[in-house]
């Protein structure tokens, strides 16, 4: 199935584990990377099997994409590691899987067009708990069979055999923007799923502490304004850990707790090609 998004760094869709089937090429036959000469803050996403195009993403987004962490958990390297945009275009010899090409190709593609060097650790850093407020929560069990689990992989569904299950929406999640407010659409979503998604949106850990089991359906608006703001376009929608306790029941706390990071040792830029 063709994939193409239009991505917001809050919201790469990609993040899913990622392994190397048996026999297959960990590297590309051909790619190209260029710095991006569009001026679209957003960044662009096309794959297919055997071919990948990633457009305006900085080299550190590249390395989130290609080890499945989110942004917080890559440290150190240049500031230009944040700032320069670049274009990926490759092509991989027979059917490469878009998995394959977006983590372990895309790391041997890092490796030798980047340098990159690193190594893990992990670090006492401020994080969220999400737990429960108490009693009750204000979640909605999702009914068996609501759904379809989206495969990257999978081929796309001919017109004729959009039945069911084919055309029953898809499981996970939708963010939605409008200037400074915000919308999470959930369905059929596990509430470690939900922990990881808003840890995009807070940049910052946050570990399921809820003891749910399950998936469920949810629906959550907030408000990016700061608390002081006083421009009269303000949304009168509430923070978003207002909205979480008030709209799910659920509550996020700071502590500090154990991360896992990826720190660059090393990483230059690539010439151009």
């Amino acid at each position: 199935m063709k994939r193409m998004a239009l991505i917001l760094l809050v919201s790469c869709s990609s993040l899913l584990g990622q392994t190397n089937s048996p026999g297959t090429a960990s590297v590309f036959e051909v790619a190209s990377i260029k710095p991006s000469a569009s001026t679209d803050p957003r960044a662009l996403v096309q794959a297919v099997p055997g071919k990948l195009l990633m457009q305006g993403f900085p080299a550190r987004t590249f390395i989130v994409f290609a080890y499945s962490v989110l942004a917080y958990q890559v440290i150190g390297g240049p500031s230009w590691v944040g700032s320069d945009r670049y274009d990926v275009q490759a092509k991989a010899e027979g059917n490469a899987t878009v998995r394959q090409m977006e983590g372990p190709m895309l790391q041997s593609l890092l490796a030798d067009r980047f340098k990159l060097s690193f190594h893990r650790e992990t670090q006492q850093l401020p994080v969220y708990e999400l737990t429960r407020t108490g009693g009750n929560t204000k979640l909605q069990q999702t009914k068996e069979g609501s759904c379809r689990v989206y495969d990257v992989d999978a081929p796309a569904p001919r017109p004729a055999d959009l039945t069911a299950p084919a055309n029953l929406p898809l499981c996970g999640y939708h963010v939605s923007q409008s200037g400074i407010n915000r919308a999470l659409d959930g369905k059929g979503v596990s509430i470690a799923a939900l922990a990881s998604d808003i840890a995009r949106t807070v940049r910052r850990a946050v570990i399921d502490k809820t003891g749910l089991t399950g998936t469920y359906d949810l629906h959550l608006e907030w408000s990016d304004a700061p608390l002081n703001a006083t421009d009269p376009d303000t949304s009168n929608r509430p923070s978003l850990f207002t909205a979480v306790t008030e709209q799910l029941g659920l509550k996020l706390e700071s502590v500090k707790g154990p991360v896992d990071v990826i720190v660059i040792d090393r990483i230059e830029r690539p010439s151009d090609n």
